[in-house]
């Protein structure tokens, strides 16, 4: 059988789409059947099952039913992501936001990339702190977590290709070792990264994570539906010290969302700084 030929029924797909998005907060929309397909064919067919409805049993009585969810996390959530990306952000943090901690009496920060898909974002936080100096200013923690495992295992080893780097500037390379057509991140920026597993829609991610002073969390909630939001929002703001920074994706907004944080302007991109 062919992969391409098994399809979703109307019925699979809400019930399907009702698992993912209890256990991530991802929304699919009616109009992205086709996309479940495409992904999990291969599953299905690796699991040696022809329909989708037998998948959706699979997935709420198997006794690896567990185990089976993690694996459609993983191959439904999309990361799409490079080194340096939005740069705007990464620079005020250096420039503005951790000085000012800092100035302010700060001896210890926290700074959270949620989520971290292959760890391009933490990675480019530390490489720009430790290139500032701010290391040996105070002591700055990274915390990196995605929902995907299989991205966080990717993270941890720190190993790229080309496609990672987009236009980033020479002196940024000396970061990395390279060996044929792989880029090793090198272990003096590595130490400064402490990765995890953990999905930011959930309570549960406040005692993962624990109280931080800065939260990345770019170009994901456009993945989830209101409710998805606000949860992931009040989680945010619950966990951050004040003042507290939060950073979208250049296309997201707090707009109708919360009221718990006030816009900055912070010269070519936007900060949300929790309300006190």
């Amino acid at each position: 059988m062919l992969l391409s030929s098994i399809k979703i029924n109307d019925q699979e797909f809400v019930e399907l789409k009702d698992v993912i998005y209890r256990n991530s907060g991802i929304m699919f929309a009616e109009n992205k059947k086709y996309l479940l397909e495409n992904r999990l064919s291969k599953r299905l067919a690796d699991l040696n099952f022809t329909t989708f409805k037998d998948y959706i049993y699979y997935l709420k009585y198997d006794i690896k039913k567990r185990q089976e969810l993690d694996t459609l996390i993983n191959l439904v959530t999309i990361n799409e992501t490079y080194f340096l990306r939005e740069r705007g952000q990464l620079d005020y943090l250096v420039s503005n936001i951790v000085p000012d901690l800092i100035k302010a009496g700060k001896k210890s920060i926290k700074i959270w990339s949620a989520p971290c898909s292959t760890g391009e974002e933490p990675y480019s936080i530390a490489i720009l702190l430790k290139n500032a100096g701010l290391f040996d200013k105070a002591s700055i923690d990274i915390i990196a977590t995605d929902i995907n495992s299989e991205v966080v295992a990717l993270a941890k080893k720190g190993e790229y290709r080309q496609a990672s780097f987009r236009g980033v500037p020479a002196d940024f390379m000396r970061n990395f070792d390279v060996q044929g057509q792989s880029y090793f991140i090198k272990d003096e920026i590595k130490r400064h990264v402490r990765f995890n597993t953990g999905n930011i829609t959930t309570p549960t991610i406040t005692s993962l994570i624990g109280k931080v002073d800065v939260i990345f969390c770019r170009n994901v909630l456009i993945y989830f539906d209101m409710d998805g939001k606000q949860r992931t929002i009040k989680n945010f703001h619950n966990m951050l010290t004040e003042p507290g920074y939060l950073c979208l994706g250049h296309s997201e907004t707090l707009n109708k969302i919360s009221e718990d944080f006030t816009m900055k302007n912070a010269g070519t991109c936007i900060i949300y700084m929790k309300k006190k």
